[in-house]
């Protein structure tokens, strides 16, 4: 009956359904060898958007969009106290795209998220330093509990939600940008930095994290490749050292925010010409010249 129930409501063709909290330990029958796999279940959806489950049974699911393209597996995700249900299509994503502009070069920082080369100035929303002092208070409410009690599962709950929040508007914001920057330019290109090392500084690893600097980078990555446009990684030694104007090398710390050259007479902001430089370097690559 249950076989039968589960062809009578479906509509796509899911092969497998994927519960990601779950682990089971399975053994390898020739080496022995054991490994925790993710448990997966057949799985179908029916007009009035119930998912079925075998063994599980039907569960709503409120889509935020509708699917488009042929279903081939959903992963389901929980998330604090919420669940996900995330659908995988198959569908022709490489579209034909009219650029509106050729290039920009990208300059990332803490200050201003990113500069372009054509002097947009794209704010760093900041996103854990306005709920900062706010998850200290929860975290240190927390740590004063008794662990396994009540009172203490209720506030640690809390206390994820905080980082929940502050994950996905990070998330929100760089899909965004990200987006709306591969729509725009068919060259992208952004400096290759060692984020890995550069968090080591104890006074900039907290704001170089909370700024996404490595997500927001794949995220273009990807999108761009989909549009049919390319990022381009430009190697960072001296784009904020040198002028854009005249390429006379202007020594300046940290510090200094403004780029002011004596042989040329170029002033700009410091991050503002490090984009015309990560520019000017990857359209050097493919022979072309700034169009604008």
């Amino acid at each position: 009956m249950h076989v039968i129930k589960l062809k009578k409501h479906k509509i796509y063709s899911l092969n497998i359904y994927t519960i990601w909290d779950e682990k089971r330990h399975v053994k390898n029958k020739t080496t022995g060898e054991v490994k925790r796999r993710d448990v997966r279940y057949a799985a179908s959806l029916d007009e009035s958007n119930h998912l079925l489950i075998s063994k599980l049974g039907a569960v709503y699911v409120n889509f935020h969009r509708p699917l488009e393209g042929k279903v081939k597996q959903v992963t389901i995700k929980r998330q604090g106290h919420r669940w996900f249900a995330i659908f995988s299509v198959e569908r022709h994503v490489n579209e034909t795209v009219e650029f509106p502009v050729q290039s920009t070069g990208i300059d990332v920082g803490i200050q201003k998220f990113a500069v372009l080369s054509d002097g947009t100035t794209i704010e760093n929303p900041k996103f854990l330093l306005k709920v900062e002092r706010k998850l200290k208070r929860a975290q240190k409410k927390l740590s004063r509990m008794k662990k396994g009690s009540n009172n203490w599962k209720k506030q640690r709950q809390k206390v994820q939600q905080l980082h929940i929040k502050v994950a996905n508007q990070r998330r929100d914001f760089l899909h965004k940008l990200s987006y709306r920057l591969s729509k725009t330019y068919k060259f992208v290109f952004v400096e290759d930095l060692m984020i890995r090392n550069m968090v080591k500084n104890r006074h900039l690893a907290k704001s170089i994290h909370d700024a996404g600097w490595g997500a927001f980078g794949n995220m273009l990555d990807y999108k761009c490749n989909n549009n049919g446009g390319k990022l381009v990684r430009i190697k960072p030694h001296y784009t904020s050292q040198d002028c854009s104007g005249c390429k006379a090398r202007v020594r300046k710390s940290l510090s200094v925010r403004t780029h002011v050259c004596k042989s040329c007479g170029t002033i700009l902001d410091r991050d503002h010409n490090a984009a015309i430089n990560i520019e000017a370097a990857g359209l050097g690559l493919f022979d072309l010249s700034p169009t604008a």
